[in-house]
């Protein structure tokens, strides 16, 4: 694998399985390459494993972090496959982040390696974003999900304000995945971020020369 990469990183051979639906754990490690004993915060977390954006950074690069999920039905699944990883239940509309976060992450270290915003509807995980304190806490890696196929563009419109204003860069807007039952064609439902204090400007200048009609995950992390 790591001679394919877009951006090769020494320890891809840790890599037995990929668990995102759409390579989002790949993309994170190559933005950061390949770094251990990072720090995620997961918003949306469903299930322990399948179509998990941590559950490689947590099981196979010494990860930790703060899993969200609201339905309780999926504890099960992370105390039999992720039974040390922190798998909170929560309504995440609710939390008060400026005070979690310093609980979850400590006082000192303001710097989040990882950062999924992932809940149904997309409106909802904006609602999210805008109670994150980001003028104080800093995430290197952001996957937003805009589900803009749906038509509605208000998470993915104000997100953007939002993030841009904050400094973050957008690699790979409108990122479209295969799904048949929605369309036959690839379909907009997600935004890819960085934060340039913390990616290697190279990385995202190459990014940002990439078309974008489709762009498709493959796109952005494998070169041709």
């Amino acid at each position: 694998m790591e001679k394919s990469l877009r951006f090769p990183f020494s320890n891809a051979k840790r890599i037995r399985q990929n668990h995102s639906q759409a390579w989002q754990d790949l993309y994170v490690l190559s933005m950061l390459g390949g770094k251990t004993n990072g720090r995620y915060l997961e918003v949306g977390a469903n299930v322990a494993s399948f179509h998990s954006n941590t559950c490689l950074l947590n099981t196979a690069f010494d990860w930790q972090g703060i899993s969200l999920e609201y339905d309780p039905s999926c504890l099960q699944s992370w105390i039999k496959e992720r039974p040390d990883a922190d798998f909170v239940i929560a309504d995440a509309l609710t939390l008060d982040y400026a005070q979690a976060l310093p609980r979850w992450f400590g006082e000192e270290n303001k710097r989040i390696d990882y950062l999924q915003l992932d809940i149904d509807p997309s409106f909802n995980t904006l609602q999210v974003l805008k109670k994150l304190p980001l003028d104080t806490y800093r995430f290197s890696v952001i996957t937003f999900e805009t589900d803009a196929y749906s038509g509605d563009h208000r998470a993915r419109n104000e997100s953007r304000e939002l993030l841009r204003s904050h400094g973050y860069q957008l690699v790979a807007p409108d990122l479209c995945v295969m799904y048949a039952v929605v369309s036959p064609n690839p379909i907009p439902f997600e935004d890819w971020w960085v934060d340039p204090q913390g990616v290697d400007a190279a990385k995202i200048e190459e990014l940002l020369r990439l078309p974008h009609s489709p762009l498709m995950p493959q796109n952005v992390l494998f070169r041709d």
